[in-house]
């Protein structure tokens, strides 16, 4: 009896660990997908119009004896917070021309505040408004968030300017000005439906939602993680004149192995005689595009040569999506 009992012991205590054993490894591993970022994306190459309106109000211009710089971010006057052009104005027209005025500023990721006179005020010009062409690199087809320009809107020396809201349009019309060595061009376009929002001016790009594109036609890549990226062939995909992305052909020369997320992880050249040919190389608005290897999203176009256009970097499409979380 007592031989009977112990045996079905022990097969209660070995259903309990085997039981256990898969439920923390089913835990485990929800918990990991939870974490992990997505599994496939939509690598995309529109060129984008981008407009967004700023949190604050930013300086655009200097003036002689002025200690505000181009990108200054003015947060407060005489301890009294501007969040727009009108909180600007009545500060300004109430105080005296003979005071010198406190002015709290962001310049770069450092807070500080600036004695100024009114008359000097006066003559800078402010905007909070910011509009230019960039490229999207991706959709995720699960959640309709998109990721594009694969590095941060800056003004002057004022890094990741906060967004209140800012629009995507897709365009047409595209007009190239060729990259040349020691000259790099640009693409302007006409601006033509807003395709999404965002509110995110992360290190690597801004990050927003699509509202106004079917996807059903298009083809999902696999996220592929730092170290799948290899030397050799790879494309990059990008609107051209006709508004189709085409794939143009590149290579890949170095790759950086990061730990740490960097904007200059992939180094590239480009090869495609066709493209070569319309763009002389990387021209501004180029960045963001989307960087593929085989079935894989590998990166997006983050800074161009000046020197030597045909030659590029690339970030990681890991530190893309990791940037803004």
């Amino acid at each position: 009896m007592s031989k009977r009992k112990n045996k079905f012991t022990s097969l209660i205590l070995i259903f309990f660990y085997v039981f256990l054993y898969f439920f923390l490894n089913n835990f485990i591993y929800s918990q990991s997908l939870e974490k992990n970022d997505c599994e496939y994306l939509i690598p995309m190459g529109n060129v984008l119009q981008i407009d967004a309106e700023l949190k604050n109000i930013i300086v655009r211009n200097e003036v002689d004896n002025c200690p505000l710089k181009v990108g200054d971010s003015i947060l407060k006057i005489e301890n009294q917070e501007i969040n727009t052009f009108e909180d600007f104005n009545f500060v300004i027209s109430s105080l005296s021309k003979d005071k010198d005025i406190s002015v709290l500023i962001r310049r770069d990721n450092s807070v500080f505040c600036l004695k100024c006179d009114k008359n000097t005020l006066e003559k800078i010009n402010f905007n909070n408004l910011i509009s230019g062409f960039a490229t999207l690199t991706y959709i995720d087809p699960s959640t309709k968030e998109f990721g594009a320009v694969a590095h941060s809107i800056n003004i002057g020396s004022n890094k990741k300017i906060p967004i209140k809201r800012g629009c995507i349009f897709c365009t047409n019309n595209l007009n190239i000005k060729k990259s040349h060595k020691g000259n790099v061009g640009c693409i302007n376009a006409t601006k033509d439906k807003v395709i999404g929002e965002f509110y995110n001016n992360t290190t690597f790009g801004i990050k927003g939602e699509v509202n106004n594109i079917n996807l059903n036609d298009y083809k999902k890549y696999k996220v592929a993680s730092i170290n799948e990226v290899k030397l050799g062939k790879a494309q990059i995909i990008l609107q051209d004149k006709n508004n189709i992305c085409k794939k143009y052909d590149i290579e890949i020369i170095n790759i950086e192995n990061q730990r740490q997320p960097d904007s200059k992880g992939i180094k590239f050249k480009i090869t495609d005689s066709k493209l070569l040919k319309e763009t002389g190389g990387i021209v501004q608005g180029m960045s963001g595009t989307p960087i593929v290897q085989g079935d894989k999203i590998v990166g997006a176009v983050s800074h161009a040569l000046e020197n030597n256009p045909h030659v590029g970097y690339g970030v990681h499409i890991k530190w893309m999506l990791e940037q803004g979380k």
